[in-house]
């Protein structure tokens, strides 16, 4: 196994993680989706400290737009993402943004890229995808399939994906060190943007979970400490992530966002059972069958992928 599947793995690992903790965060706490994503976002304008050590500057005005690309797109997909936290079923429209990366990558890699991978590495991104879209159809009394609901997932699946296309060009062209510096402070900019909405700027007046927890009530410490964990483990995973992406295929690397999402099925899955009151989903009848067979199908696309 490469070195660049093996750190995608362990960065999913982390991501599946970050999608119930996001979810919890979105849900259980009443914080806003856009003031989650200033805060997961805006922080990152300090990497510029970082350009008078060795970060290359960005050369032509094509690169520029790419970069402003890279980071903004990120950031659109984290808001269109925890907006389908908010009115969906995280182990619903967590799958359905993982299917639509690897589906639009493929795609923009070989448009904007020209990147193209083995028959058989296809046939697996295929797998992975159709995986993710069974753990993602919807079965309730009330639904069943997608809803317009999971446009949120759609969008936010296209621009994770043109973020990281647009990433793989810049890490290709400057190296890593500076590619992430430059899409990822940009992202923070674009974090910046979102002080423009009102909610944002009265979550500091009326000190939010991120600001001004530790002063208030015990379990509001709680919260402050999960957010923490939150940002932690998402920022590592996208390290991971976008390092993997500058090592290897950009195709291969989004396409093994499934197994995130197979992750994601099992933790849930495992909290529901044994732990309701800290995280808790239903199941309709033959759900559960239904997501393990759609794990098998993405177990034999990864099989494909790393052969």
């Amino acid at each position: 196994m490469s070195l660049s599947i093996s750190l995608a793995l362990l960065g999913y690992l982390l991501l599946a993680v970050v999608s119930i903790l996001d979810k919890f965060i979105v849900t259980n706490d009443r914080i806003k989706p856009v003031v989650v994503t200033f805060y997961s976002t805006a922080p990152l304008v300090l990497l510029f400290l970082l350009l008078p050590f060795k970060i290359q500057p960005l050369v032509t005005p094509w690169d520029w737009i790419i970069a402003l690309i890279a980071g903004g797109s990120f950031t659109v997909a984290l808001l269109t993402m925890y907006i389908g936290f908010e009115k969906t079923k995280v182990s619903h429209s967590g799958p359905l943004v993982g299917a639509a990366i690897p589906f639009f990558v493929t795609f923009l890699g070989i448009l904007l890229l020209h990147e193209h991978i083995a028959t058989v590495h296809y046939v697996g991104v295929g797998l992975l995808i159709i995986g993710s879209l069974v753990i993602s159809f919807v079965q309730t009394r009330r639904q069943q399939g997608w809803n317009i609901q999971s446009l949120w997932a759609v969008v936010a699946g296209f621009s994770f994906a043109l973020s990281h296309v647009a990433s793989k060009y810049l890490y290709d062209r400057y190296g890593f060190y500076s590619g992430f510096t430059w899409s990822r402070g940009l992202m923070g900019v674009s974090g910046l943007v979102l002080l423009l909405v009102p909610t944002v700027r009265d979550s500091f007046r009326k000190k939010s979970i991120m600001l001004g927890a530790l002063h208030r009530q015990h379990t509001s410490a709680h919260k402050i400490i999960i957010v923490i964990i939150d940002k932690v483990l998402g920022t590592g995973a996208v390290i991971l992530l976008q390092y993997a992406i500058a090592l290897g295929s950009v195709t291969l690397i989004n396409a093994l966002t499934g197994i995130q999402y197979a992750l994601l099925i099992i933790l849930v899955a495992a909290l529901s059972r044994f732990s309701p009151k800290l995280f808790h989903e239903e199941y309709a009848p033959g759900e559960i069958i239904r997501e393990v067979i759609a794990v098998f199908i993405i177990g034999a696309g990864l099989v494909l992928l790393i052969r």
